[in-house]
């Protein structure tokens, strides 16, 4: 009867330590899958810059005020709240970028990669850095993530050269009835695919 017990208690601590395994396993599993840029942490600064080194297009703009959320513009689609369809970002390996903004006018500037190759830096001709978070990236992919303090804007344009891409973010959500004179911040993905 001793031995039984014995036996017992000793099948019971290895199904224990066994459980105690996978549910470790699964738990890296989840926190690995948690990364907001897992596929950025696998290439090599050349890599990426050669993999984001093409013109990138607009498919989709995600857009959150605070806790309201809506889709902006998603291409091929009718009734889009804003056009995205003439903006595009041409990146080049020698780091220079081309803007094209919604209204077809171009932007010259200068992009790189940094944070551990998790954010994508510009700094257009209005001399502002921009920094982007890279939420996923492949060859035929960019998704690109903005968070904007909506309170420090200017909201006194005077010229249509005066504003910059968060000054922008915050006035497509205006104009899309999203953003009002009490949001504090904003949150604007673009997801992308290369032209062509």
């Amino acid at each position: 009867m001793r031995k039984t017990l014995l036996l017992c208690m000793f099948f019971a601590l290895i199904s224990m330590l066994v459980s105690g395994c996978k549910v470790k396993q699964k738990q890296h599993d989840l926190s690995s899958q948690d990364s907001q840029s897992i596929i950025t942490d696998l290439l090599e600064g050349d890599e990426l810059t050669n993999q984001l080194s093409k013109t990138w297009t607009i498919n989709k703009v995600n857009y959150q005020a605070d806790s309201k959320k809506d889709m902006l513009y998603q291409r091929g689609e009718v009734a889009n709240l804003r056009d995205y369809s003439k903006e595009s970002f041409k990146l080049s390996s020698d780091g220079t970028v081309i803007h094209t903004d919604e209204g077809g006018d171009k932007h010259e500037g200068k992009w790189k990669l940094v944070d551990n190759n998790t954010k994508l830096k510009m700094v257009l001709e209005d001399k502002k850095e921009v920094f982007w978070d890279i939420l996923k990236t492949d060859t035929k992919t960019l998704v690109l993530h903005l968070s904007v303090n909506a309170r420090k804007v200017n909201w006194d344009i005077q010229k249509l050269d005066e504003i910059d891409i968060p000054t922008a973010a915050v006035f497509a959500g205006f104009f899309a009835g999203i953003v009002d004179e009490n949001t504090q911040n904003i949150s604007i993905t673009y997801q992308m695919s290369p032209r062509g």
